[in-house]
């Protein structure tokens, strides 16, 4: 399975390193068919999928559904190794859904998931160098903002203030000239 998910997804090599051994997906056969086609890629598995006759909402329950596998792999089981992955795939969903018009189902996901990404995040920061971390945490923190501006709720407005902070204690340790968020 693994081998069939990184085929769609080879700019994450950190999918490598996780567990897919109790991943399903009712995509199964179309994965298999794409990684014995040759081609790999988000772009050309999106053209794969519209020439044997399935549309783009496929391609985006495929990526919400591997998300959630680690997510799953990430709260439950404490899995490291799905940190990384699961924060880039949310990435990719970010510009992916809304690029080709699954804005509310973005929404749904940033609504519901944004406080694991900044917690992802904040994990993150603690274990690569100080650059990486900083584009982890700023990435969550706009995230987060985005958040708060979209839905207004009080939770999002905590998680911009967390957010923030970890920024800053980042800058700390780090000896960054300039803390700004």
């Amino acid at each position: 399975m693994k081998e069939l998910i990184t085929n769609v997804l080879p700019e994450i090599p950190e999918l490598e390193g996780v567990n897919f051994s109790a991943y399903h997906t009712p995509y199964i056969e179309l994965l298999r068919a794409f990684n014995e086609s040759g081609k790999s890629g988000l772009s050309e598995f999106v053209e794969f999928v519209e020439e044997k006759g399935g549309d783009k909402s496929i391609v985006g329950r495929f990526l919400i559904s591997v998300f959630q596998y680690l997510l799953i792999r990430y709260r439950r089981f404490e899995d490291e190794s799905a940190e990384i992955p699961a924060f880039r795939v949310f990435i990719i969903l970010k510009g992916w859904l809304n690029e080709h018009g699954f804005e509310r189902d973005y929404k749904r996901l940033l609504h519901s998931f944004v406080g694991y990404i900044v917690e992802i995040a904040e994990k993150i920061s603690q274990k690569e160098d100080c650059t990486t971390g900083e584009a982890y945490l700023k990435m969550a923190y706009r995230l987060a903002l985005e958040a708060q501006e979209t839905f207004g709720e009080e939770y999002f407005t905590r998680l911009v203030e967390r957010a923030g902070e970890s920024l800053n204690v980042l800058y700390e340790r780090c000896n960054f000239d300039m803390i700004k968020n």
